[in-house]
Protein backbone atom coordinates (compact mmCIF):
# COMPACT_ATOMS: atom_id res chain seq x y z
CA UNK A 1 0.00 0.00 0.00
CA UNK A 2 1.23 3.62 -0.58
CA UNK A 3 -0.14 6.14 0.86
CA UNK A 4 0.37 9.86 0.08
CA UNK A 5 -0.65 12.70 2.63
CA UNK A 6 -1.45 16.04 0.77
CA UNK A 7 -0.19 18.74 2.85
CA UNK A 8 -1.00 23.05 2.64
CA UNK A 9 -0.63 25.49 5.36
CA UNK A 10 1.03 28.65 6.52
CA UNK A 11 -0.69 30.63 4.18
CA UNK A 12 -4.29 30.60 3.60
CA UNK A 13 -6.57 27.83 2.81
CA UNK A 14 -4.91 25.27 5.21
CA UNK A 15 -5.91 21.49 3.91
CA UNK A 16 -4.87 18.01 3.93
CA UNK A 17 -5.59 14.81 1.36
CA UNK A 18 -4.86 11.31 1.45
CA UNK A 19 -4.61 9.76 -1.67
CA UNK A 20 -3.98 5.82 -1.38
CA UNK A 21 -2.74 3.64 -4.01
CA UNK A 22 -4.15 5.71 -6.82
CA UNK A 23 -7.80 6.78 -4.72
CA UNK A 24 -8.29 10.13 -3.22
CA UNK A 25 -9.84 8.81 -0.05
CA UNK A 26 -10.30 12.06 0.75
CA UNK A 27 -9.62 16.42 1.40
CA UNK A 28 -10.67 18.30 4.04
CA UNK A 29 -10.31 22.13 5.21
CA UNK A 30 -9.10 22.34 8.50
CA UNK A 31 -11.23 25.54 8.87
CA UNK A 32 -14.40 23.02 8.85
CA UNK A 33 -13.14 21.98 11.92
CA UNK A 34 -11.34 25.05 13.67
CA UNK A 35 -14.40 27.17 12.51
CA UNK A 36 -12.05 29.58 11.33
CA UNK A 37 -12.85 31.19 7.47
CA UNK A 38 -9.57 30.65 5.44
CA UNK A 39 -7.60 28.93 8.64
CA UNK A 40 -4.06 28.79 7.81
CA UNK A 41 -2.78 27.07 10.41
CA UNK A 42 -1.22 23.19 10.47
CA UNK A 43 -4.46 21.08 9.84
CA UNK A 44 -4.09 18.65 12.74
CA UNK A 45 -7.93 17.80 12.70
CA UNK A 46 -8.09 17.32 8.57
CA UNK A 47 -5.55 14.81 8.74
CA UNK A 48 -6.70 13.34 12.60
CA UNK A 49 -10.18 12.95 10.45
CA UNK A 50 -8.66 11.19 7.30
CA UNK A 51 -6.96 8.97 8.78
CA UNK A 52 -9.41 8.00 10.73
CA UNK A 53 -11.55 7.72 8.07
CA UNK A 54 -9.61 5.35 5.97
CA UNK A 55 -8.82 3.47 9.23
CA UNK A 56 -5.34 3.96 8.90
CA UNK A 57 -2.39 5.01 11.49
CA UNK A 58 0.31 7.79 11.26
CA UNK A 59 2.85 4.70 10.61
CA UNK A 60 0.40 3.69 7.22
CA UNK A 61 1.37 6.91 5.59
CA UNK A 62 4.49 6.51 3.25
CA UNK A 63 4.90 9.81 1.78
CA UNK A 64 4.02 13.39 2.44
CA UNK A 65 3.48 16.07 -0.16
CA UNK A 66 3.46 19.34 1.03
CA UNK A 67 2.97 22.25 -1.28
CA UNK A 68 5.61 24.41 -1.45
CA UNK A 69 9.18 24.91 -1.55
CA UNK A 70 9.98 26.63 1.54
CA UNK A 71 13.90 27.55 -0.17
CA UNK A 72 11.94 29.36 -2.56
CA UNK A 73 9.39 31.54 -0.58
CA UNK A 74 13.05 32.58 1.61
CA UNK A 75 14.95 33.12 -1.42
CA UNK A 76 11.62 35.61 -2.97
CA UNK A 77 11.00 36.98 0.59
CA UNK A 78 14.67 38.46 0.57
CA UNK A 79 14.68 39.80 -2.93
CA UNK A 80 11.62 41.53 -2.30
CA UNK A 81 12.79 43.31 1.14
CA UNK A 82 13.75 46.99 -0.92
CA UNK A 83 9.90 46.80 -1.45
CA UNK A 84 8.89 46.05 1.87
CA UNK A 85 11.08 48.95 3.33
CA UNK A 86 8.88 51.37 1.24
CA UNK A 87 5.91 50.75 3.09
CA UNK A 88 4.46 51.49 6.09
CA UNK A 89 5.17 48.54 8.81
CA UNK A 90 7.57 47.20 6.54
CA UNK A 91 9.96 45.32 9.09
CA UNK A 92 6.58 43.70 10.79
CA UNK A 93 5.51 42.50 7.19
CA UNK A 94 9.10 41.19 6.74
CA UNK A 95 9.68 39.24 9.30
CA UNK A 96 5.94 37.86 9.29
CA UNK A 97 7.08 36.73 5.53
CA UNK A 98 10.00 35.33 6.61
CA UNK A 99 8.21 33.56 9.45
CA UNK A 100 6.38 31.91 6.90
CA UNK A 101 9.13 30.54 4.65
CA UNK A 102 10.40 28.87 8.45
CA UNK A 103 7.64 27.47 9.41
CA UNK A 104 6.82 25.97 6.06
CA UNK A 105 10.51 24.18 6.18
CA UNK A 106 9.49 22.68 9.91
CA UNK A 107 6.90 21.20 8.39
CA UNK A 108 8.52 18.01 9.01
CA UNK A 109 9.27 18.19 12.43
CA UNK A 110 5.64 19.35 13.35
CA UNK A 111 4.47 16.18 12.12
CA UNK A 112 6.58 14.18 13.72
CA UNK A 113 5.77 15.92 16.64
CA UNK A 114 1.99 15.78 15.82
CA UNK A 115 1.38 11.75 14.86
CA UNK A 116 3.95 9.94 17.26
CA UNK A 117 7.75 8.09 16.56
CA UNK A 118 5.84 5.32 14.06
CA UNK A 119 5.33 8.11 11.78
CA UNK A 120 8.22 8.04 9.18
CA UNK A 121 7.10 9.32 5.60
CA UNK A 122 9.06 10.19 3.37
CA UNK A 123 8.68 14.52 2.84
CA UNK A 124 8.45 15.74 -0.43
CA UNK A 125 8.27 19.79 -1.59
CA UNK A 126 6.37 20.55 -4.69
CA UNK A 127 6.47 23.56 -6.49
CA UNK A 128 3.20 25.56 -5.94
CA UNK A 129 2.21 25.96 -9.46
CA UNK A 130 2.91 22.75 -10.31
CA UNK A 131 0.82 21.38 -7.38
CA UNK A 132 -2.17 23.65 -9.04
CA UNK A 133 -1.68 21.95 -12.59
CA UNK A 134 -1.59 18.66 -10.96
CA UNK A 135 -5.10 18.96 -9.04
CA UNK A 136 -6.96 20.39 -12.23
CA UNK A 137 -5.43 17.56 -14.27
CA UNK A 138 -6.45 14.82 -11.61
CA UNK A 139 -9.98 16.49 -11.45
CA UNK A 140 -10.49 16.56 -15.04
CA UNK A 141 -10.20 12.39 -15.20
CA UNK A 142 -6.39 12.23 -15.90
CA UNK A 143 -7.19 13.42 -19.24
CA UNK A 144 -4.68 15.30 -21.61
CA UNK A 145 -5.39 18.73 -21.53
CA UNK A 146 -3.87 22.11 -21.74
CA UNK A 147 -2.75 23.92 -17.98
CA UNK A 148 -3.27 27.06 -16.92
CA UNK A 149 -2.72 28.36 -13.21
CA UNK A 150 -3.61 32.06 -11.71
CA UNK A 151 -2.94 33.47 -8.21
CA UNK A 152 -1.77 35.78 -5.94
CA UNK A 153 1.40 34.63 -5.52
CA UNK A 154 3.61 31.07 -5.02
CA UNK A 155 6.73 30.95 -4.32
CA UNK A 156 7.86 32.78 -7.41
CA UNK A 157 5.19 32.80 -9.51
CA UNK A 158 1.97 34.08 -10.19
CA UNK A 159 0.79 31.77 -13.24
CA UNK A 160 1.82 28.75 -15.24
CA UNK A 161 0.71 27.75 -18.82
CA UNK A 162 1.55 24.75 -20.13
CA UNK A 163 0.14 21.19 -21.08
CA UNK A 164 0.00 17.63 -19.61
CA UNK A 165 0.56 14.51 -22.33
CA UNK A 166 0.67 11.10 -21.25
CA UNK A 167 0.99 12.32 -17.44
CA UNK A 168 3.98 14.57 -18.04
CA UNK A 169 3.62 18.39 -17.80
CA UNK A 170 5.41 21.05 -20.09
CA UNK A 171 5.67 24.18 -19.41
CA UNK A 172 5.42 27.50 -21.87
CA UNK A 173 5.31 30.44 -19.50
CA UNK A 174 5.37 31.29 -16.03
CA UNK A 175 4.45 34.84 -14.84
CA UNK A 176 6.94 35.86 -12.67
CA UNK A 177 6.11 38.17 -9.06
CA UNK A 178 6.22 40.55 -8.97
CA UNK A 179 3.32 40.35 -11.77
CA UNK A 180 0.55 38.78 -10.68
CA UNK A 181 -3.14 39.05 -11.96
CA UNK A 182 -4.13 37.74 -8.32
CA UNK A 183 -2.65 40.42 -6.70
CA UNK A 184 -4.14 42.91 -9.54
CA UNK A 185 -7.97 41.75 -8.16
CA UNK A 186 -6.68 42.10 -4.88
CA UNK A 187 -5.81 45.58 -4.83
CA UNK A 188 -8.82 46.26 -6.05
CA UNK A 189 -10.80 44.41 -3.79
CA UNK A 190 -8.86 46.15 -1.00
CA UNK A 191 -9.41 49.59 -3.08
CA UNK A 192 -12.96 49.32 -2.82
CA UNK A 193 -13.34 48.34 0.90
CA UNK A 194 -13.50 44.80 1.11
CA UNK A 195 -11.05 42.27 2.50
CA UNK A 196 -8.34 41.09 -0.15
CA UNK A 197 -8.42 36.75 -0.10
CA UNK A 198 -11.18 36.78 1.21
CA UNK A 199 -14.11 39.56 -0.60
CA UNK A 200 -12.86 38.89 -4.69
CA UNK A 201 -16.09 37.64 -5.27
CA UNK A 202 -17.74 40.42 -4.21
CA UNK A 203 -16.27 42.67 -6.95
CA UNK A 204 -17.24 40.10 -9.11
CA UNK A 205 -20.54 40.62 -8.18
CA UNK A 206 -20.37 43.82 -7.81
CA UNK A 207 -18.88 44.69 -11.72
CA UNK A 208 -22.11 43.51 -13.36
CA UNK A 209 -23.99 46.55 -11.81
CA UNK A 210 -21.19 48.72 -13.25
CA UNK A 211 -19.94 50.32 -16.64
CA UNK A 212 -16.72 49.67 -17.85
CA UNK A 213 -16.07 53.91 -17.54
CA UNK A 214 -12.26 53.22 -16.61
CA UNK A 215 -11.51 50.58 -19.00
CA UNK A 216 -8.51 52.10 -20.31
CA UNK A 217 -6.89 52.82 -17.41
CA UNK A 218 -7.33 49.12 -16.07
CA UNK A 219 -6.10 47.88 -19.03
CA UNK A 220 -2.91 49.82 -18.77
CA UNK A 221 -2.34 48.24 -15.50
CA UNK A 222 -2.66 44.53 -16.15
CA UNK A 223 -2.15 42.87 -19.84
CA UNK A 224 -0.50 40.07 -20.98
CA UNK A 225 1.73 38.86 -23.81
CA UNK A 226 3.05 35.85 -25.49
CA UNK A 227 1.42 33.78 -22.48
CA UNK A 228 2.60 35.86 -19.20
CA UNK A 229 0.54 38.31 -17.29
CA UNK A 230 1.89 41.98 -17.59
CA UNK A 231 1.26 44.45 -14.69
CA UNK A 232 2.40 48.56 -15.15
CA UNK A 233 4.07 49.19 -11.97
CA UNK A 234 4.19 53.21 -12.71
CA UNK A 235 -0.03 52.56 -11.87
CA UNK A 236 0.04 49.78 -9.08
CA UNK A 237 2.70 49.08 -6.94
CA UNK A 238 3.51 45.62 -6.38
CA UNK A 239 7.24 46.05 -5.35
CA UNK A 240 6.22 44.47 -2.20
CA UNK A 241 6.31 41.07 -4.75
CA UNK A 242 3.86 38.97 -2.34
CA UNK A 243 -0.06 39.56 -1.22
CA UNK A 244 0.01 43.64 -0.96
CA UNK A 245 -0.41 46.29 -4.04
CA UNK A 246 -1.71 49.15 -4.63
CA UNK A 247 -2.67 51.70 -7.18
CA UNK A 248 -0.11 54.76 -7.45
CA UNK A 249 -1.60 58.37 -7.39
CA UNK A 250 -1.10 58.92 -10.94
CA UNK A 251 -4.39 55.54 -10.89
CA UNK A 252 -5.81 57.41 -8.03
CA UNK A 253 -5.87 60.84 -9.85
CA UNK A 254 -7.72 58.86 -12.33
CA UNK A 255 -10.61 56.78 -10.21
CA UNK A 256 -10.48 58.82 -6.86
CA UNK A 257 -9.96 57.85 -3.61
CA UNK A 258 -10.02 54.09 -2.17
CA UNK A 259 -13.80 53.47 0.08
CA UNK A 260 -13.75 53.44 3.17
CA UNK A 261 -15.51 49.73 4.40
CA UNK A 262 -17.32 52.26 6.92
CA UNK A 263 -19.05 54.26 4.14
CA UNK A 264 -22.42 52.21 3.66
CA UNK A 265 -23.04 50.81 -0.10
CA UNK A 266 -20.71 51.09 -2.89
CA UNK A 267 -21.93 54.21 -5.21
CA UNK A 268 -21.88 54.24 -9.01
CA UNK A 269 -18.22 54.82 -9.05
CA UNK A 270 -17.46 51.77 -7.37
CA UNK A 271 -19.65 49.93 -9.68
CA UNK A 272 -17.62 51.24 -12.43
CA UNK A 273 -14.48 50.30 -11.09
CA UNK A 274 -15.42 46.85 -10.25
CA UNK A 275 -16.94 46.12 -14.12
CA UNK A 276 -13.74 48.30 -15.69
CA UNK A 277 -11.19 45.96 -13.41
CA UNK A 278 -13.29 42.50 -14.10
CA UNK A 279 -13.37 43.88 -17.41
CA UNK A 280 -9.41 43.92 -17.79
CA UNK A 281 -9.01 40.70 -16.40
CA UNK A 282 -11.17 38.64 -18.43
CA UNK A 283 -9.10 40.98 -21.18
CA UNK A 284 -5.80 39.83 -20.00
CA UNK A 285 -7.06 35.92 -19.15
CA UNK A 286 -8.44 35.25 -22.71
CA UNK A 287 -5.20 36.58 -24.00
CA UNK A 288 -3.30 34.17 -22.20
CA UNK A 289 -5.64 31.40 -22.97
CA UNK A 290 -5.33 32.07 -26.59
CA UNK A 291 -2.18 32.39 -26.71
CA UNK A 292 -1.66 28.16 -25.07
CA UNK A 293 -4.51 27.53 -27.47
CA UNK A 294 -1.56 28.01 -30.08
CA UNK A 295 0.61 26.21 -28.37
CA UNK A 296 -1.69 22.73 -28.11
CA UNK A 297 -3.53 20.13 -29.79
CA UNK A 298 -5.41 19.64 -26.45
CA UNK A 299 -9.37 20.16 -26.57
CA UNK A 300 -9.43 20.59 -22.96
CA UNK A 301 -8.51 23.49 -21.07
CA UNK A 302 -8.27 22.85 -17.61
CA UNK A 303 -7.72 26.02 -14.59
CA UNK A 304 -6.73 26.02 -11.39
CA UNK A 305 -5.21 28.94 -8.97
CA UNK A 306 -7.74 31.31 -6.84
CA UNK A 307 -8.17 33.32 -9.65
CA UNK A 308 -9.56 30.43 -11.19
CA UNK A 309 -12.59 31.32 -8.63
CA UNK A 310 -13.37 33.91 -11.23
CA UNK A 311 -16.67 31.95 -12.39
CA UNK A 312 -17.27 35.09 -14.65
CA UNK A 313 -14.13 34.89 -16.59
CA UNK A 314 -14.40 30.96 -17.25
CA UNK A 315 -17.43 31.44 -18.46
CA UNK A 316 -15.51 33.45 -21.06
CA UNK A 317 -13.36 31.32 -21.48
CA UNK A 318 -15.87 28.38 -22.15
CA UNK A 319 -17.43 30.98 -25.12
CA UNK A 320 -14.76 32.09 -26.94
CA UNK A 321 -10.84 30.58 -25.79
CA UNK A 322 -11.11 28.39 -29.16
CA UNK A 323 -11.24 24.96 -26.61
CA UNK A 324 -14.13 22.34 -26.87
CA UNK A 325 -13.73 22.04 -22.48
CA UNK A 326 -13.31 23.71 -19.93
CA UNK A 327 -12.38 22.46 -16.48
CA UNK A 328 -12.16 24.82 -13.51
CA UNK A 329 -10.88 22.66 -10.70
CA UNK A 330 -13.82 23.32 -8.38
CA UNK A 331 -11.22 24.00 -5.30
CA UNK A 332 -8.72 26.14 -7.26
CA UNK A 333 -7.75 28.05 -4.16
CA UNK A 334 -4.41 26.59 -2.23
CA UNK A 335 -6.95 24.32 -0.64
CA UNK A 336 -6.96 21.79 -3.83
CA UNK A 337 -3.07 22.58 -3.79
CA UNK A 338 -3.09 19.56 -0.85
CA UNK A 339 -4.70 17.14 -3.74
CA UNK A 340 -2.45 18.33 -6.38
CA UNK A 341 0.61 17.88 -4.71
CA UNK A 342 0.15 14.05 -3.83
CA UNK A 343 -1.23 13.42 -7.23
CA UNK A 344 2.49 14.70 -8.35
CA UNK A 345 4.13 12.78 -5.84
CA UNK A 346 2.11 9.55 -6.84
CA UNK A 347 2.92 10.56 -10.40
CA UNK A 348 6.94 9.96 -9.46
CA UNK A 349 6.54 6.82 -6.76
CA UNK A 350 4.02 4.89 -7.69
CA UNK A 351 3.52 5.53 -12.19
CA UNK A 352 2.06 2.00 -12.58
CA UNK A 353 -0.81 2.46 -10.26
CA UNK A 354 -3.67 4.30 -12.18
CA UNK A 355 -5.05 7.51 -10.77
CA UNK A 356 -8.81 6.88 -9.90
CA UNK A 357 -10.94 9.47 -11.98
CA UNK A 358 -12.25 11.73 -9.26
CA UNK A 359 -15.93 10.96 -9.65
CA UNK A 360 -17.58 13.69 -7.11
CA UNK A 361 -16.32 16.97 -4.67
CA UNK A 362 -17.59 15.19 -1.30
CA UNK A 363 -14.59 14.42 0.06
CA UNK A 364 -15.16 15.51 3.35
CA UNK A 365 -16.54 14.72 6.83
CA UNK A 366 -19.72 12.62 7.00
CA UNK A 367 -21.78 11.70 9.92
CA UNK A 368 -23.70 8.55 10.10
CA UNK A 369 -27.75 8.22 11.15
CA UNK A 370 -26.77 6.78 14.18
CA UNK A 371 -24.19 9.73 15.39
CA UNK A 372 -26.64 12.41 13.67
CA UNK A 373 -29.18 10.70 15.95
CA UNK A 374 -26.98 10.77 19.22
CA UNK A 375 -26.23 14.26 18.62
CA UNK A 376 -29.38 15.30 18.19
CA UNK A 377 -30.45 13.49 21.70
CA UNK A 378 -27.44 14.75 23.34
CA UNK A 379 -29.98 18.08 22.64
CA UNK A 380 -32.83 16.94 23.41
CA UNK A 381 -34.26 17.74 20.26
CA UNK A 382 -37.41 16.02 18.78
CA UNK A 383 -37.14 16.33 15.18
CA UNK A 384 -39.74 14.68 12.90
CA UNK A 385 -39.00 11.60 10.30
CA UNK A 386 -41.23 11.70 7.25
CA UNK A 387 -41.70 8.92 4.94
CA UNK A 388 -41.06 11.15 1.84
CA UNK A 389 -38.65 13.84 2.80
CA UNK A 390 -36.97 14.84 -0.35
CA UNK A 391 -41.28 15.37 -0.99
CA UNK A 392 -41.05 17.42 1.89
CA UNK A 393 -38.39 19.42 1.23
CA UNK A 394 -39.62 20.47 -1.81
CA UNK A 395 -43.13 21.54 -0.62
CA UNK A 396 -42.11 23.71 1.35
CA UNK A 397 -39.88 25.38 -0.88
CA UNK A 398 -42.36 26.12 -3.22
CA UNK A 399 -44.74 27.61 -0.25
CA UNK A 400 -41.55 30.27 0.57
CA UNK A 401 -39.81 28.30 3.52
CA UNK A 402 -36.18 28.65 3.70
CA UNK A 403 -34.94 25.18 4.04
CA UNK A 404 -31.39 23.91 4.74
CA UNK A 405 -30.00 20.89 3.81
CA UNK A 406 -27.18 18.70 5.59
CA UNK A 407 -26.50 15.18 4.36
CA UNK A 408 -23.85 13.08 3.24
CA UNK A 409 -20.21 14.42 3.16
CA UNK A 410 -18.93 17.78 3.22
CA UNK A 411 -18.40 19.05 -0.09
CA UNK A 412 -14.00 19.80 -0.73
CA UNK A 413 -13.97 23.76 -1.69
CA UNK A 414 -15.42 26.82 -1.68
CA UNK A 415 -18.98 25.67 -2.93
CA UNK A 416 -21.71 24.69 -1.37
CA UNK A 417 -23.11 21.77 -3.80
CA UNK A 418 -25.83 20.39 -2.13
CA UNK A 419 -24.62 18.85 1.17
CA UNK A 420 -24.48 21.83 3.15
CA UNK A 421 -26.95 23.79 1.24
CA UNK A 422 -29.57 26.41 2.38
CA UNK A 423 -32.75 26.30 -0.51
CA UNK A 424 -35.37 28.49 -1.17
CA UNK A 425 -38.02 29.15 -4.24
CA UNK A 426 -35.89 30.94 -7.40
CA UNK A 427 -39.12 31.96 -8.72
CA UNK A 428 -40.06 34.83 -6.09
CA UNK A 429 -37.94 37.97 -6.96
CA UNK A 430 -37.96 38.75 -3.06
CA UNK A 431 -36.36 35.58 -1.97
CA UNK A 432 -32.89 37.58 -2.62
CA UNK A 433 -33.66 39.64 0.45
CA UNK A 434 -35.22 37.14 2.36
CA UNK A 435 -32.24 34.87 2.85
CA UNK A 436 -30.04 37.63 3.33
CA UNK A 437 -31.79 38.91 5.45
CA UNK A 438 -32.98 35.91 7.97
CA UNK A 439 -29.45 33.84 7.30
CA UNK A 440 -26.76 35.21 5.30
CA UNK A 441 -26.66 38.96 6.20
CA UNK A 442 -24.61 39.59 3.33
CA UNK A 443 -24.91 42.85 0.91
CA UNK A 444 -27.30 42.87 -1.82
CA UNK A 445 -25.52 43.10 -4.65
CA UNK A 446 -24.02 40.10 -4.41
CA UNK A 447 -26.04 36.94 -6.38
CA UNK A 448 -27.41 33.50 -5.46
CA UNK A 449 -26.63 30.50 -7.30
CA UNK A 450 -29.38 28.17 -9.07
CA UNK A 451 -29.28 24.22 -8.90
CA UNK A 452 -30.88 22.64 -11.99
CA UNK A 453 -31.74 19.42 -12.70
CA UNK A 454 -28.78 18.28 -15.24
CA UNK A 455 -31.32 17.59 -18.22
CA UNK A 456 -33.05 20.36 -17.64
CA UNK A 457 -30.29 22.85 -17.84
CA UNK A 458 -30.37 24.46 -21.42
CA UNK A 459 -34.26 25.13 -20.83
CA UNK A 460 -32.88 28.15 -18.14
CA UNK A 461 -28.93 28.86 -19.05
CA UNK A 462 -27.73 29.50 -22.95
CA UNK A 463 -25.02 26.88 -23.56
CA UNK A 464 -25.32 24.91 -20.11
CA UNK A 465 -25.01 21.13 -20.68
CA UNK A 466 -22.29 20.40 -17.37
CA UNK A 467 -21.41 22.14 -14.69
CA UNK A 468 -21.62 20.20 -12.10
CA UNK A 469 -19.41 22.66 -9.62
CA UNK A 470 -20.96 25.92 -9.74
CA UNK A 471 -17.77 27.34 -11.20
CA UNK A 472 -19.10 29.16 -14.49
CA UNK A 473 -21.27 31.51 -15.27
CA UNK A 474 -24.23 31.33 -18.58
CA UNK A 475 -26.39 33.48 -19.80
CA UNK A 476 -30.35 33.16 -18.83
CA UNK A 477 -32.36 31.76 -21.88
CA UNK A 478 -34.71 34.96 -22.62
CA UNK A 479 -37.65 35.26 -20.85
CA UNK A 480 -36.85 32.88 -18.03
CA UNK A 481 -35.07 35.64 -15.64
CA UNK A 482 -38.79 36.57 -15.10
CA UNK A 483 -39.57 33.24 -14.47
CA UNK A 484 -36.17 32.79 -11.65
CA UNK A 485 -35.76 35.95 -10.83
CA UNK A 486 -34.11 35.17 -7.42
CA UNK A 487 -31.14 33.58 -9.15
CA UNK A 488 -30.87 35.86 -12.15
CA UNK A 489 -28.26 38.36 -12.05
CA UNK A 490 -28.46 41.96 -12.26
CA UNK A 491 -26.54 41.22 -15.84
CA UNK A 492 -29.08 38.23 -16.90
CA UNK A 493 -26.06 35.92 -15.87
CA UNK A 494 -26.46 33.18 -13.29
CA UNK A 495 -23.67 30.89 -11.66
CA UNK A 496 -25.03 27.60 -12.19
CA UNK A 497 -24.96 24.18 -10.57
CA UNK A 498 -26.42 20.75 -12.62
CA UNK A 499 -27.31 18.51 -10.82
CA UNK A 500 -27.31 14.50 -11.53
CA UNK A 501 -29.07 11.78 -9.43
CA UNK A 502 -26.64 9.29 -9.77
CA UNK A 503 -23.61 12.01 -7.80
CA UNK A 504 -26.70 12.74 -5.62
CA UNK A 505 -29.94 11.81 -5.50
CA UNK A 506 -31.21 13.24 -2.34
CA UNK A 507 -30.47 16.80 -3.97
CA UNK A 508 -32.20 15.54 -7.05
CA UNK A 509 -35.03 14.16 -6.07
CA UNK A 510 -36.03 18.08 -3.97
CA UNK A 511 -35.33 19.64 -7.01
CA UNK A 512 -37.02 17.04 -9.48
CA UNK A 513 -39.90 16.81 -6.81
CA UNK A 514 -40.07 20.78 -6.65
CA UNK A 515 -40.18 20.85 -10.30
CA UNK A 516 -43.50 18.61 -10.26
CA UNK A 517 -44.69 20.94 -8.02
CA UNK A 518 -44.23 24.13 -9.51
CA UNK A 519 -43.45 23.45 -13.22
CA UNK A 520 -39.98 25.09 -12.40
CA UNK A 521 -36.90 22.49 -12.17
CA UNK A 522 -34.43 25.10 -10.67
CA UNK A 523 -34.12 25.92 -6.95
CA UNK A 524 -31.90 28.41 -5.19
CA UNK A 525 -28.75 27.13 -3.63
CA UNK A 526 -26.85 29.30 -1.16
CA UNK A 527 -23.79 28.14 1.24
CA UNK A 528 -25.45 26.54 5.13
CA UNK A 529 -23.90 29.35 6.98
CA UNK A 530 -23.97 32.79 8.16
CA UNK A 531 -21.53 35.54 6.85
CA UNK A 532 -17.73 35.54 8.25
CA UNK A 533 -18.25 31.50 8.84
CA UNK A 534 -17.21 28.31 7.39
CA UNK A 535 -19.87 25.84 5.77
CA UNK A 536 -21.34 24.01 8.77
CA UNK A 537 -19.49 20.72 9.29
CA UNK A 538 -20.67 18.74 11.99
CA UNK A 539 -24.81 18.17 12.87
CA UNK A 540 -24.17 20.40 15.89
CA UNK A 541 -22.95 22.79 13.41
CA UNK A 542 -25.61 22.53 11.61
CA UNK A 543 -28.09 22.25 14.28
CA UNK A 544 -26.55 25.74 15.61
CA UNK A 545 -27.03 27.25 12.68
CA UNK A 546 -30.28 26.63 12.01
CA UNK A 547 -31.56 27.60 15.47
CA UNK A 548 -29.64 30.76 15.77
CA UNK A 549 -31.03 32.17 12.04
CA UNK A 550 -34.53 32.91 10.24
CA UNK A 551 -34.00 29.23 8.19
CA UNK A 552 -37.50 27.27 8.67
CA UNK A 553 -36.69 24.07 8.11
CA UNK A 554 -33.22 21.93 8.50
CA UNK A 555 -33.56 18.43 6.53
CA UNK A 556 -30.98 16.06 8.22
CA UNK A 557 -31.91 12.54 6.75
CA UNK A 558 -33.83 11.02 8.44
CA UNK A 559 -34.51 13.79 10.16
CA UNK A 560 -36.69 17.09 9.42
CA UNK A 561 -36.82 20.17 12.36
CA UNK A 562 -39.43 22.42 11.48
CA UNK A 563 -39.55 25.71 13.54
CA UNK A 564 -43.21 26.61 13.13
CA UNK A 565 -46.19 25.07 11.50
CA UNK A 566 -46.85 25.20 8.08
CA UNK A 567 -49.70 27.12 6.70
CA UNK A 568 -53.00 24.64 6.93
CA UNK A 569 -51.01 22.44 9.40
CA UNK A 570 -51.85 24.40 12.89
CA UNK A 571 -53.12 22.51 16.00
Amino acid sequence: MTAILGVNCFKHDAAAALLVDGVLVGAFEEERFSRRKHDAGYPKKAIEYLLAQAGLTPADISHVAYYMKPGNVRRETFRAFPGYMKRKGAVKFFLGQLSGSVKMASIPGLMHEHLGGSFSPVFHFIDHHSAHAWSAWFGAGCRDAAVLTMDGAGEKHSSLVGSITDGVLTEYRRTHLPVSPGLFYSAVTRFLGFTPDNDEYKVMGLSSYGKPEYLDLFRRIISAEDGRFLVDSRLMDVSMGVHHAIFSPEAMAIIGEPRDPGEGEPTERHENIACSAQRAIEEAGLSVVKYLRKQTDHDLLVIAGGVGLNCVMNGLFERESGFSEIYPFPAPNDAGTSVGAAVAVHRVVSPEVPLQKLETMYLGAGYSTAEIRADIEMAKLSPDEPENLTEKVAQMVSRGLVVAVYQGRTEFGPRALGNRSILADPRRAEMKDIVNGVVKHREGFRPFAPACIQEEAGKYFSGCVNSSHMIKTYPVVEGMGSVIPAVTHVDNTARVQTVTRDENPFYYDVIREFGKITGVSVVLNTSFNIRGEPIVNTPIDAVRCYFGTGIDALAMPPFLFVKKPEPGEEG
